[in-house]
């Protein structure tokens, strides 16, 4: 049975963890101090101090468990996609987009948390930040080394790809937040036919049949279907 002892001390956590997050999102990390935290949450340096034993801890935290949440949405969704068949590949990436467009509306100062606030901590910190991005990225890199190994896709370097992949959602998504330039949907749009238009650029001569194949199976079953109304 939970304590309500211990209660009280998991959510005093959350608070502060909650509190830095805008804090730091705000102000950066250099131009927040603790004092800053404890007096927006309430609560004594000492409380704070039972949690975190200093401000580098608490960021690391925020950080880590940041990157670990937004990894697991968008590995969720892509898992098990059937490369093949463009239509599922059209249907993930539009799945894909949206989730991680969603996580920018609700998440929106965590988002630029992780844009903004991650880097200029120290040398060290910023190795960790960036290994972060590494390994989403190189989620996205297994996918494609994965669609290459089974002929969807030309041969190319897999991460180099997932590069160009990671680098226009973030911009879009940095851009969708803070200049107000364009919609959602817009946002969602014009990432996915940026990814498709990628994707179909790398797609294998075999890969070109198979989806001229399936197209006119596609269309011959529409248009047995019309038989019937067209006697």
């Amino acid at each position: 049975m939970v304590k309500l002892a211990d209660k009280k001390k998991e959510y005093a956590r959350e608070v502060i963890i909650e509190t830095a997050k805008t804090l730091f999102s705000e102000k950066g990390y250099h131009h927040t101090q603790i004092m800053d935290i404890v007096r927006a949450v309430g609560m004594s340096a000492g409380t704070f101090y039972k949690h975190f034993k200093d401000k580098r801890e608490l960021f690391d935290h925020i950080i880590r468990v940041s990157f670990e949440d937004f990894r697991a949405l968008i590995k969720n969704v892509r898992k098990d996609v059937n490369a093949w068949d463009r239509a599922e590949r059209l249907e993930r990436t539009v799945a894909t987009v949206t989730v991680y467009i969603d996580y920018i509306d609700r998440e929106r100062q965590q988002f630029l948390f992780l844009l903004r606030g991650a880097y200029g901590v120290d040398a060290d910190f910023d190795v960790n930040v960036w290994s972060y991005y590494s390994d989403i990225t190189q989620d996205a890199a297994d996918d494609y080394q994965e669609w290459i190994d089974k002929g969807v896709f030309e041969k190319t370097n897999s991460y180099a790809l997932a590069c160009v992949i990671s680098g226009m959602a973030i911009n879009v998504g940095h851009s969708y937040v803070t200049e107000n330039r364009f919609t959602r949907e817009e946002a969602i749009d014009v990432l996915t036919r940026g990814f498709t238009a990628i994707f179909d650029a790398q797609l294998t001569q075999a890969a070109k049949q198979y989806e001229s194949k399936a197209s006119d199976s596609r269309q011959s079953q529409w248009t047995d279907r019309e038989l019937p109304a067209n006697r």
